[in-house]
């Protein structure tokens, strides 16, 4: 026994003024042997976890459809060597060739998956799908720092996924030819609506001409020079027209695709982190911390620890309302389409200014040619006339037919800036889904969920369960097991019961060798409240009193004193009142049912129960008592809520930790054994586990033998302590 030298000159009634400071240790680092051990001790759990995730990965690639992947790859702005060359007859084709290099390749991403080009695709293969379910089926993405376009197409089959694939790509090549020959076609429209009149009027004027000169065969112009002078600018006139008319067709066309045209485009899309969850989780990481820190200062069900705990709640669930990533910003690029055909309505009013500008200069010519034409004699005049409307006539259907010919030309020879470089093939497609594959992300993401449940489960249930467990963790020798006494079978409560007995005769026999002296005075405590000490310490008192002869059982817990009424005696005067003077030993002490076994119970409760177990009066006290009985045994409260056990654990010359299997966890039981370490003078004996389910091994024996008379065991309010 060990007394405190700081209270030595204080008087015998004073008690200290101030709790002894408390000397805590970090938690130990787990290594990677413990993980192993971990692992080995729970591998039933460890094997069901692997064997569900495994077999629900297997099951739903079972049950899974498959798919079939084709792909084809394309090259955006490949055009030949006139697209090269950017020198064509027509603006609109000079435009887009010239700004094919400058498109982006999220662009043609964009216009490969258009609800137009579902559509054709559609119609050309007569699937029973809709556009838009078809496009859902598309994926297209371009290759990395190249001008490739990678094209897949997924459906139930590899036949018809390499056609769809095929033909997305085809209708696209041909959407972007049709959109390059756009001009060529609206000049096409506008001269087949001309060329009839223009041929109608070539025909009268020959035929005006023809008869003139069948009734005056004698007349002639007289003038040449000034008549070829005048046919010629009537030519360029008649040319000059018909530009400009076809241009105001194609403007107006341009002007019609303007309208329907977006200017700009959407490129990317910035992704980033919800900046909201991010400050909610940095601000969970503060509250947990301080939750660990509140619970190694408090109990449980301090307000503090419950505050805290409640608002760890509510951040998970603020966390989990929060959308993980946000869009922080559109990129806005110009389109393309639009551009082109904007530079394209450009140059085309440039040109009808032009045009209007020479058949301006081109009237003025002709009056002064007219004014020489005047002065012929009147009949010449007429056939001059005549000979000139025919020839204008004649020019207005040849440049208009020249026109028409070179814009089918144009339509015909269209090329586009997209071509096929690699179909897609039945023979090369990917199948979903890959049983290979999946196996294998079956097989590590079931060893790293089956691992994570093992750990989480060991840090939710990190309690006791056997003998192993005991060894495992702690330093200290394992005195006895002894079994928990629920059961519904009188037959079977019976051989528990002659368990319970020989586990505690077991016990007496480990304290008395557990020493090389003998252990008068023993405290029996445990980690947490309710893990069954109370009734160890009452039935280990039993035992030693069948045994050693005169034994006292004090009830030190004077904060939940229970002993009592288990023994159903009065509940004082007891320890307090002798040890504060009031009464005398013989007042203080009970006789039990029991031979050779009393009771001191807890007394009159006071305001400060650890003040009064750490004066020099409880020393004085275990002193006296040891000249009347032969073992004095105390029941202490539980060492995590208060510090009562480990004070009087100093005092005596034994402490004995009360564990409960499937209760008390590891790291309670490793806190308080640090707690009573940092004690000077006391000696930790060992290890009671207590309520271990019993095995039937022992049930014929016990069964067909005379069982001693039980000693007291647990009953549904004795639990509590």
């Amino acid at each position: 026994m060990s007394y405190d030298p700081a209270l030595r000159s204080a008087h015998r009634y004073q008690l200290p003024s101030a709790d002894p400071p408390v000397r805590e240790e970090p938690d130990e680092e787990p290594d990677f042997s413990a993980i192993i051990d971990t692992l080995l001790r729970r591998k039933v759990l460890f094997l069901a976890i692997f064997l569900s995730f495994f077999g629900l990965i297997a099951l739903i690639t079972l049950l899974t459809p498959r798919s079939y992947t084709a792909t084809t790859k394309l090259i955006a702005g490949a055009g030949g060597t006139q697209a090269a060359s950017g020198d064509t007859s027509l603006p609109l084709l000079n435009a887009l060739l010239a700004a094919s290099g400058t498109q982006s390749a999220e662009t043609y991403v964009d216009l490969v998956q258009q609800y137009p080009v579902a559509q054709d695709v559609v119609r050309n293969l007569n699937l029973s799908i809709g556009p838009r379910s078809l496009l859902q089926q598309i994926s297209v993405k371009p290759v990395t720092n190249t001008s490739i376009l990678e094209l897949a197409a997924t459906w139930r089959d590899p036949g018809t996924a390499a056609k769809i694939a095929n033909e997305f790509a085809a209708v696209f090549v041909s959407r972007e030819r049709v959109l390059v020959a756009g001009q060529a076609a609206s000049a096409l429209d506008f001269l087949s609506q001309e060329m009839p009149s223009a041929e109608l009027r070539m025909h009268a004027a020959d035929a005006a001409l023809a008869k003139f000169e069948a009734m005056h065969p004698d007349v002639y112009t007289g003038n040449g020079a000034s008549d070829s002078s005048v046919l010629v600018a009537q030519q360029k006139f008649a040319q000059a027209q018909v530009d400009r008319e076809q241009a105001q067709a194609q403007l107006s066309s341009v002007a019609l695709q303007l309208s329907s045209i977006s200017p700009t485009i959407n490129g990317s899309s910035n992704i980033v982190e919800n900046p909201v969850t991010s400050q909610l989780r940095t601000q969970l990481s503060q509250v947990q911390v301080q939750y660990e820190s509140a619970r190694q200062q408090f109990t449980d069900q301090h307000p503090s620890v419950l505050a805290l705990r409640e608002q760890i709640a509510q951040l998970k669930a603020e966390i989990n309302r929060q959308a993980s990533t946000i869009v922080a910003g559109n990129n806005i690029v110009p389109n393309p389409v639009y551009q082109q055909l904007n530079q394209q309505a450009a140059g085309l009013r440039t040109q009808i200014a032009g045009d209007t500008a020479q058949l301006e200069m081109l009237k003025g010519e002709l009056g002064q040619m007219n004014g020489v034409l005047n002065s012929l004699p009147v009949k010449g005049m007429q056939l001059a006339n005549l000979q000139r409307k025919a020839k204008m006539a004649e020019d207005v259907f040849t440049a208009l037919q020249q026109k028409y010919n070179e814009a089918t030309v144009a339509k015909t020879t269209a090329l586009s800036d997209v071509s096929i470089t690699q179909p897609a093939s039945a023979d090369d497609t990917s199948v979903r889904p890959n049983w290979r594959l999946n196996l294998l992300i079956g097989i590590v993401l079931g060893l790293v969920i089956a691992t994570s449940g093992v750990f989480v489960v060991e840090f939710f249930d990190n309690t006791f369960s056997d003998e192993e467990d005991v060894h495992r963790v702690l330093s200290l020798p394992l005195l006895t097991n002894v079994p928990q006494l629920a059961a519904t079978s009188p037959a079977r409560l019976s051989w528990l019961r002659a368990l319970t007995v020989e586990s505690f005769m077991q016990l007496v026999t480990a304290l008395r060798y557990s020493s090389d002296k003998p252990l008068r005075t023993l405290a029996v405590t445990s980690p947490n409240q309710g893990d069954g000490k109370s009734t160890i310490a009452m039935s280990t008192a039993v035992a030693l009193a069948e045994t050693q002869g005169k034994v006292l059982l004090i009830d030190a817990d004077l904060r939940r004193p229970t002993l009592h009424e288990r023994l159903g005696l009065s509940a004082g005067p007891g320890f307090t009142d002798y040890v504060v003077g009031t009464v005398t030993l013989a007042e203080a002490v009970q006789a039990t049912r029991y031979d050779g076994l009393s009771l001191m119970s807890s007394g009159t409760r006071v305001p400060n129960p650890m003040k009064l177990i750490h004066s020099r009066r409880v020393d004085a006290m275990i002193t006296e008592l040891l000249t009347h009985y032969e073992t004095v045994i105390f029941d202490t409260p539980a060492l995590l809520p208060v510090y009562d056990a480990a004070i009087l654990a100093a005092k005596v010359d034994g402490t004995v930790l009360v564990i409960s299997a499937g209760s008390t966890d590891v790291r309670s039981t490793k806190k308080v054994m640090r707690r009573l370490d940092s004690i000077p003078g006391v000696n930790t004996i060992g290890v009671i586990l207590n309520r271990v389910a019993p095995t039937n091994g022992y049930s014929e024996y016990y069964l067909t033998n005379d069982s001693p008379e039980p000693l007291p065991h647990e009953d549904t309010a004795a639990s509590r302590s």
